[in-house]
């Protein structure tokens, strides 16, 4: 089996109506039946370089730098714009767990935004550069004059946290997640 990509072909997410729900470990963890990144598993033909009770990071099978990791939780998250406050802390834990493993100024990270994201499961990308030509097109980090988002597809980890610390929701806009 190949290793997945964020983009190739894209898929609707699941709708919570028509898709199967169960639970793995006595309950605490939700996956959507079908979701390829609830399944993830060496045996599934994963690369994987890290795992633990709550995320768990592969090699993506398109790498668009020289190295190129997803890191995932393995309770089911359709993508950023699904996320609350609460959240922040799954967010702060996957970007802490991707600088243990791939520590470096150069290191790029982020999130895809709806709808420039193909696997509805939220995964958090990190790549090493150097970047490929698609990737320094598809990862674009645009910083908001404020500091906060710009006008991006891409959204940093740091940026999600703040979006979410402020009660606001992730968004393509650079207003996201501002306080009114």
């Amino acid at each position: 089996m190949r290793y997945l990509s964020c983009f190739g072909r894209q898929k609707r997410p699941p709708d919570n109506n028509d898709a199967e729900r169960a639970s793995l470990n006595g309950g605490d963890e939700a996956y959507v039946r079908g979701c390829v990144f609830c399944d993830v598993t060496r045996e599934r033909g994963f690369n994987i370089a890290y795992e633990d009770d709550e995320l768990i990071v592969f090699h993506d099978r398109s790498p668009a730098a020289r190295e190129h990791l997803l890191v995932i939780p393995r309770r089911h998250v359709s993508t950023v714009r699904e996320l609350r406050a609460p959240d922040a802390a799954l967010i702060e834990r996957m970007f802490a767990r991707a600088r243990a493993l791939r520590p470096g100024p150069d290191v790029r990270m982020g999130f895809h935004i709806p709808p420039f994201s193909s696997v509805h499961h939220i995964h958090l990308h990190v790549l090493v550069p150097p970047l490929k030509f698609k990737g320094v097109l598809k990862y674009p980090v645009a910083p908001g004059t404020d500091g906060g988002k710009g006008w991006s597809w891409f959204v940093t980890p740091s940026q999600v946290i703040s979006i979410l610390e402020a009660n606001g929701r992730v968004g393509l806009g650079p207003t996201a997640g501002r306080k009114s």
